[in-house]
């Protein structure tokens, strides 16, 4: 359909959007992660979401009046017809992607809104074409695109949006926008594309001509014509080069310039929108997962084009209703009176959670249905640990919010604790562990609360990490929020006064923590994780909040002398590789690394990195040592490169401990993280106290530098023996992994032996390694190719490894299969707590994607189930120890330092123990941990460590006693529920009993807790892995 212009016309008739369909998409798809945008049966959805979302976006800030997508078709262009390898050397687009194009234009249909395809052109020339319809037909007309190539298109009355680093911030490429970054006007930007080329579309420009000297040319010669013609005049090497490729220029000029007179069978007045079909786009966004949020928001943003039908009208109308934050009304708190007022003005909305059967309200299975009688608190402010401030305080019942500014609550502080504690069994908030340390900056405690929407949304989203209430409200409630990042926890203002926006941005944060509070709880009981909430991540919270808040002791000068010894052996290591090398190489630099290696020296390049250039990694380069022995400079160069990049990374973390010593008490607070690791596990930031190597020397003495603190004599730390290796043999119930736990014989080599058919002394190191490695792999969901590059052998050589242990271990292939069958049928794996994972990747037509969900399935329940136990021996660990009045230790509570914030516990090992804690039995602290449970799980690997008698093979002869002390690895049988239990209850076989490892002194150190184990024990070691040791909790 052909358009005519009214040349009298100037006037413009209103705003023509052209999108460039695929660009849009692709940053879509790349912008947000697709393991948090998938249904349930695996279909990606990231990719429509973010299209709708930064569409609409565009649609509320430009405010066009007609509307029209382009995309690419399949199949080659007459562009390729001229340059054969144009477009050639991109890779394929990804087929989670190419899945939700289809989605994609099926939304756009329901929204009314134009899309347009041409089989044998680009969307580029869709999109020149449509804005020169918009031209003829009096329109400005703005092209949102992230395809340079669209320049070309712009003049007075058509601008180009092009996308910046964050989507949001368009760049409004104007005639003088592309002047003043090019130095050539939008008709010549062609030009200087032609001589430049363009590598993602693989056309080769002039080599050495880039943007300023093309620019330069066309100033010079008028432009590419000019150029052309006076090509012999232009001097030097790059003259040169332009002479030897001016055909390839003149062709690319011809490849970049776009058609705009494709015949699209269409006119401008078929570009209006806003005609929604509203059923339509429902059954598509239910289909999706979407929630009423996206659907209001994308509504909004679309009916502005043309009122929707009464349909469309009542969906927006309906979830506008329902769905928008609901602000608190503010009530300041100004002294106590007006805090009694409040507090008595919330009774009638503020009942007690029913008991709904059970024991107690927080042995409740539901919560949704109590939530409307609770409080939700949140107070901003910093909760750095050691460190943190509040600015405000809120506390909202009913749509009524107490405010309470920092400098009030010393007034207020006696009745404001007596509220919180008569209330905690109905509080909710974000962030338990962080609100407490921001409460404890205005000597304020809060008990474990009803509900914590921050760790509600890791168990109904483990893969999915907010670092924000923000953050979290935006991805739950699927918030569109302005300057979200602009208003991160933790920012402080102390200048005394109270501006109206800020109090706004504070009730808004009340709201996202109650709408937070409303659509999680209703989520958590969908998945049957209330009980894990209260009777393990809460109660972990304040473990680890004590941990935070009282910090770890340290050596500052031991530290500082590692760190400036460690500093001379980095520069001694790196003085030896310049002398192998000739020359003062930069170590860090893998470019001037290779040049030395496989240039210089001659050695066999290691693998290719994405980027083309060879890998340098730790593993590459120990690999080249080996190989280069018989090469005696480039062996010398490559232990000298080692040695220098170790003892600077550990210079690295002794620096990093430096750094985090708090100047005012001498201590290092760091934080832990609940909400991180998918499988549940515990982790340390900040720093990271977890990274310490545990295998070597240096290592071993870094963590010697973390000390008892003033009035303590020891640390104490614990470790599980192959706790992940007795749950699969527990659950998987194989007699013969069970026995090998049994034996009492080193546990790899007893495996070893089965596996290959021989006797137990006669597996060599190598065989056992190899075994070691099955085993964890298994456990860890390690496919046969990562064994295979563990290992360094063959991947076939792998898959036989697979295959004999699998012949071995019949049940545990049985149960491995198992837990990969169910989790497709379910969508999720579980822990033997309960804790759930999904893994909708499993439906996946993405083979790499779907193998990834297999192995997080077979490694989901095992690992998780693990860290669980791991938690739970801390809830129990403090709480037992706290409460126990052994013989043998005697525990003495003392006052504290105000630096050290209250209580403290000494663990006194004196009565019977000498200055040797091995004397110290098993049952002992068995009998602090596990006393009057029944439990599925019988302890640790071993017995007493200074009673076990390796050579008879008793390690673990009584494991089946039905008196079996209970040790810290089952410590929460009474947890996992009814509807854990298994028919054969009381197959205990897997788990040995309790293993102490002796230390000198007063003390015990119990190895490889993931977490302290203390939740009101002041000072109780741990380490996670390589983690660290002397970490201490609170009273």
């Amino acid at each position: 359909m052909s358009e005519s212009r009214d040349d009298a016309q100037t006037k413009t008739r209103g705003t023509l959007l052209v999108v460039d369909g695929h660009s849009l998409a692709f940053r879509a798809f790349f912008a947000l992660p697709a393991e948090n945008f998938s249904t349930q049966a695996g279909q990606a959805t990231n990719a429509v979401w973010g299209f709708a979302t930064m569409l609409s976006q565009v649609l509320d800030s430009e405010k066009p009046d007609h509307l029209a997508v382009a995309f690419d078709m399949k199949g080659g262009t007459f562009r390729n017809e001229m340059l054969p390898q144009y477009k050639g050397t991109r890779e394929a687009a990804p087929e989670d992607l190419l899945t939700q194009l289809p989605l994609i234009q099926k939304m756009l249909t329901a929204l009314g809104v134009t899309y347009v395809e041409k089989q044998g052109y680009e969307g580029d020339d869709i999109i020149a074409t449509l804005a020169a319809m918009g031209e003829r037909s009096g329109y400005d007309t703005l092209v949102l695109s992230g395809d340079r190539d669209a320049f070309q298109l712009i003049d007075e009355r058509v601008t180009v949006l092009y996308p910046g680093h964050h989507f949001k911030d368009l760049k409004h490429m104007t005639p003088q926008a592309v002047e003043d970054k090019y130095h050539v006007g939008p008709a010549q930007y062609p030009d200087l594309a032609a001589l430049r080329g363009e590598t993602a579309d693989n056309i080769p420009g002039v080599p050495g001509v880039g943007d300023g000297f093309a620019a330069k040319w066309i100033n010079q010669y008028g432009g590419l014509e000019g150029i052309i013609e006076h090509a012999d005049e232009i001097g030097g090497k790059k003259g040169e080069s332009l002479r030897e490729n001016i055909e390839q220029v003149k062709l690319n000029r011809k490849v970049n310039a776009l058609r705009r007179d494709v015949d699209l069978g269409i006119g401008i007045e078929d570009l209006t929108f806003g005609e929604v079909d509203a059923d339509a786009l429902s059954e598509l966004f239910t289909s999706l997962e979407f929630g009423p949020r996206t659907r209001s928001k994308v509504l909004k943003s679309f009916n502005a084009g043309k009122q929707a039908g009464d349909a469309a009208d009542k969906h927006a109308d309906d979830e506008d209703t329902s769905n928008d934050l609901r602000i608190p009304e503010a009530v300041t708190i100004a002294d106590e009176a007006a805090l009694a007022a409040w507090i008595d003005s919330t009774r009638d909305g503020l009942g007690s959670p029913a008991d709904n059967s059970d024991d107690e309200p927080r042995n409740r299975a539901h919560c949704a249905d109590v939530m409307a009688s609770t409080c939700a608190l949140y107070a901003e402010g910093s909760s750095k640990p050691g460190n943190p401030g509040c600015s405000v305080l809120m506390l909202e019942v009913g749509g009524k919010a107490a405010v309470l500014e920092a400098g009030v609550i010393a007034g207020v502080r006696p009745a404001l604790q007596r509220f919180l504690d008569g209330h905690a069994d109905r509080m909710v908030v974000h962030g338990y562990k962080e609100q407490s340390h921001i409460l404890a900056s205005l000597g304020l405690d809060l008990a474990e609360p009803w509900f914590d929407t921050k760790l509600a949304g890791y168990l109904v989203q483990p893969d999915y990490h907010a670092d924000s209430l923000e953050q979290a409200a935006s991805h739950f409630l699927q918030l569109q929020l302005d300057n979200a990042d602009d208003v991160a926890q933790g920012q402080l203002d102390l200048s005394g006064d109270v501006d109206p926006a800020d109090q706004r941005k504070d009730l808004l944060h009340m709201a996202m923590v109650r709408a937070l509070a409303d659509m999680l709880a209703a989520k958590i009981d969908e998945r049957e994780q209330f009980r894990l909430l209260q009777s393990i991540e809460l109660p972990v919270s304040h473990v680890l909040f004590g941990m935070e808040q009282v910090g770890a002791s340290v050596d500052f000068m031991r530290l500082t002398e590692m760190r400036d010894r460690f500093a001379v052996d980095a520069r001694d290591a790196q003085e030896t590789a310049w002398q192998f090398a000739g020359s003062r190489v930069n170590l860090q630099s893998p470019k001037q690394l290779q040049a030395v290696l496989f240039d210089d020296m001659g050695l066999k390049p290691t693998k290719k990195t994405k980027s083309g250039s060879y890998t340098t990694n730790a593993s590459a380069l120990q690999d080249l040592a080996v190989r280069s022995v018989g090469n005696e400079r480039a062996n010398g160069f490559l232990t000298a490169l080692l040695r220098h990049r170790e003892t600077n990374k550990l210079k690295q973390i002794v620096q990093s401990l430096i750094d985090a010593v708090n100047p005012d008490d001498g201590r290092i607070h760091t934080t832990f993280e609940q909400t991180v690791a998918a499988t549940g596990r515990l982790s340390s930031v900040d720093p990271n106290l977890q990274n310490i190597p545990n295998r070597n020397a240096e290592g071993r003495e870094i963590r010697s530098a973390f000390v008892p603190g003033e009035g303590y004599e020891s640390l104490l730390s614990s470790d599980y023996s192959q706790v992940e290796l007795r749950i699969m043999a527990d659950l998987s119930g194989d007699d013969a992994l069970i026995e090998a736990f049994r034996s009492g014989a080193d546990f790899h080599k007893y495996v070893a032996s089965l596996v290959y058919g021989i006797p137990v002394d006669d597996i060599t190191p190598d065989q056992r390694t190899h075994v070691k490695a099955m085993s964890y792999g298994l456990a860890y969901g390690l496919s046969t190719y990562g064994l295979a590059q563990q290992l360094k052998i063959s991947p076939g050589e792998a898959d036989r490894l697979k295959s004999q242990y699998f012949a071995t271990f019949g049940k545990v292939h049985e149960y491995l299969e198992s837990l990969v069958a169910g989790a497709r049928e379910k969508g999720y794996t579980e822990t033997m707590f309960g804790r759930r994972r999904y893994f909708p990747g499993l439906q996946s037509p993405n083979r790499n994607i779907r193998d990834a969900a297999e192995r997080g399935a077979l490694n989901a329940p095992i690992q998780g189930s693990a860290a669980d136990i791991m938690k739970i021996a801390m809830i129990h660990a403090s709480a037992a120890l706290v409460k126990a009045k052994h013989e043998r230790l005697r525990v003495k509570a003392r006052d504290h330092d105000a630096h050290h914030a209250g209580k403290a516990l000494l663990v006194d090992c004196r009565r019977g123990c000498g200055n040797d804690a091995r004397a110290l039995r098993a049952d002992a602290l068995v009998e602090l941990l596990g006393e009057g449970r029944h439990l599925r799980a019988h302890g640790l690997d071993g017995a007493a460590a200074g009673t076990r008698d390796r050579s008879k093979g008793k390690r673990a002869a009584n494991v089946l006693r039905s008196r079996t002390p209970a040790g810290l690895l089952a410590a929460a049988k009474g947890l996992r529920g009814q509807r854990h239990t298994t028919a054969n209850e009381k197959r205990a076989h897997a788990h040995g009993a309790t293993e102490l490892v002796g230390c000198k002194a007063h003390g015990i150190c119990l190895r490889n807790v993931e977490g302290n184990a203390a939740k009101r024990l002041h000072c109780i070691g741990m380490e996670e892995r390589s983690g660290s040791m002397g970490r201490c909790g609170k009273l």
